[in-house]
């Protein structure tokens, strides 16, 4: 078994930013659709967070391309292939950075355009797939038999709706902790969120041990591993499990997270969120009969 060396700590950056700007906009849009009166200030808040960071989680992806920093007149032939997925999903976060930095403008009183439904709606495609390209990206990638699955888009995408959630949150508690607002039904989407997202890696676990040797090789890796002490301790417990307790117990009404209590929960959450993305990445291995496909 041979691990891959291609994507470093820049990809595993730009597929956890990508997540969290693209799930950002996502709640921010289906909140302005409902009631943008009531939650302004989340909208505003993740305003804040979804150009930014797609922006500079692009920024790490173009690292990985090489010439596309020395030469940057190159990268326009990342749009001559139309079949090609990273033609695609190129197109995919250009169009998400220009209409989610329009809306921004718009929230914030710039510009008097960029906030009707029609600009709503684009934002909930574009954003989910920025989201869902962070997984396809590795999917296409069929040298590495444990990240060509079907399930890690999907995970994905809940995982930047969940990440998104709590970057917006703590942008909200540090900028407009004063303002009395509402989220509830977040917190409450929040929840459910991570109890799919412990489902669908549950999954991903087991779809793993009884795939090619190869997956098997890398989700060992991951459970009893080099990993295995990032995965249970900082992505499981502490990045998932703690804080979808801690919000299962705000949901029953025992608990009540505010103030710097929640902005910790929320950042153990972005913790988690990275290393689901780092470790998926650094347990890829491929074999001599998958080598054809490097190159």
């Amino acid at each position: 078994m041979v691990f891959q060396e291609s994507f470093e700590w820049y990809i595993a950056l730009y597929l956890f930013l990508g997540g969290v700007g693209a799930g950002a906009i996502l709640s921010a849009a289906f909140a302005d659709l409902y009631n943008r009166e009531k939650y302004v200030n989340y909208i505003k808040s993740a305003s804040l967070i979804g150009m930014p960071a797609v922006a500079i989680g692009s920024f790490f992806l173009l690292l990985d391309l090489g010439q596309g920093l020395t030469k940057p007149w190159l990268l326009i032939y990342l749009f001559a292939n139309p079949t090609s997925a990273i033609t695609w999903g190129t197109a995919i976060l250009s169009l998400f950075i220009i209409v989610s930095l329009m809306y921004a403008a718009y929230n914030f009183k710039i510009i008097k355009f960029g906030g009707g439904k029609l600009t709503l709606v684009s934002l909930i495609i574009l954003a989910i797939g920025t989201a869902g390209y962070t997984g396809v990206l590795l999917g296409v990638l069929k040298a590495i038999p444990f990240w060509h699955q079907t399930l890690i888009p999907a995970l994905f995408i809940i995982s930047a709706m969940s990440t998104g959630i709590s970057a917006t949150v703590v942008v909200k508690e540090i900028l407009f902790r004063k303002e009395k607002e509402d989220i509830a039904p977040f917190e409450t989407g929040h929840f459910y969120l991570m109890v799919l997202e412990f489902i669908m890696v549950f999954a991903m676990i087991i779809i793993a041990l009884n795939g090619v040797p190869e997956m098997v090789y890398s989700i060992k890796v991951l459970l009893a591993g080099k990993y295995a002490v990032q995965f249970w301790l900082i992505f499981m417990i502490l990045g998932l499990l703690l804080p979808t307790f801690l919000y299962g117990l705000q949901e029953v009404k025992k608990l009540h997270m505010k103030g710097n209590f929640l902005i910790i929960v929320e950042l153990l959450v972005l913790i988690g969120g990275y290393y689901l993305r780092y470790l998926i990445l650094h347990a890829g291995v491929y074999t001599e009969k998958f080598s054809h496909y490097i190159g």
